[in-house]
């Protein structure tokens, strides 16, 4: 008898468990999603807000990765490493001088009103490593990142609008197709169109670094490539309707400067490099 009794206030405590944690599920702000999963050498972290049309702003996250994906949610994950926990800080969240916390556990301040979300790195000792958003393919990506503790920008299978503006970030885009509009000083473009939408103008520029872009062969544009201090290489069929060279002929640096068309033209597309080289390749690597 008293075994039975033993086992029904053990079913009857399991089930109040499960209850209480499945009713504090229920009482959450519905608007995040917050995950973890744990390893030997970290954690896995993912917070999620739902999110299907509008822009996401991500601002100074040092090293980001953006992949679009046929979803409803905006997913922000990253792995945190054991060595890099502030032992001292458990229990306490990162908060800063614009009264922003740390909402996600992983450095990143996220908010959202209305249709526009903002992702905000609190802190230069972030204690993650890249972090990974997953966008789904109706929301615009707007990335501005100013100070020097940059690593790269990766954008991967997008085809919403797209504003990059940074200084020192290399930016990489594969699987895109515009529009956008992409600003770096000290690092480099390297763009790869799946496609290209003839919605809205493109825009890629640097001003120190080299850039490079591939194009589809049947993609229609209206081209205009400069490289003042520098030298433009393609294998693309441009239909010349403009071309300049440096006013000074007697320096070193011949510079270019073309307008013409591609397939008849279409879409506006500026490539530029200041002071380095451009390369425009069309229907492949």
């Amino acid at each position: 008898m008293k075994t039975t009794i033993m086992k029904y206030l053990i079913k009857l405590s399991l089930f109040v468990l499960v209850f209480g944690i499945t009713s504090q599920m229920n009482g959450q702000n519905i608007n995040r999603t917050v995950s973890k999963v744990t390893s030997a050498k970290g954690s896995l972290k993912e917070y999620k807000i739902p999110m299907t049309t509008g822009t996401l702003n991500i601002v100074d996250v040092n090293e980001v990765r953006v992949e679009g994906y046929s979803g409803t949610e905006v997913v922000f994950s990253t792995m945190v490493e054991n060595s890099e926990r502030n032992e001292r800080a458990a229990g306490l969240k990162l908060v800063n001088s614009l009264g922003l916390e740390d909402n996600t556990g992983f450095g990143i301040s996220v908010s959202k009103e209305g249709n526009t979300a903002t992702a905000r790195q609190l802190s230069d000792n972030c204690s993650c490593n890249e972090i990974t958003i997953k966008v789904p393919k109706g929301v615009n990506i707007s990335i501005t990142h100013r100070t020097h503790d940059a690593e790269g920008i990766l954008i991967q299978n997008v085809s919403s609008e797209v504003e990059i503006s940074t200084t020192y970030h290399n930016v990489k885009l594969e699987n895109v197709t515009g529009p956008m509009a992409i600003k770096t000083v000290h690092g480099s473009i390297d763009a790869k169109f799946s496609s290209l939408s003839q919605n809205g103008s493109v825009s890629l520029y640097s001003a120190h670094d080299f850039v490079d872009v591939t194009i589809p062969t049947n993609a229609k544009m209206n081209v205009s490539i400069e490289a003042p201090y520098g030298d433009v290489y393609s294998n693309a069929e441009i239909n010349i309707t403009k071309k300049s060279t440096a006013k000074n002929t007697n320096s070193c640096y011949s510079g270019s400067s073309i307008d013409g068309t591609l397939n008849g033209g279409g879409v506006e597309f500026s490539i530029k490099s200041a002071h380095d080289d451009v390369y425009l390749r069309q229907g492949g690597e």
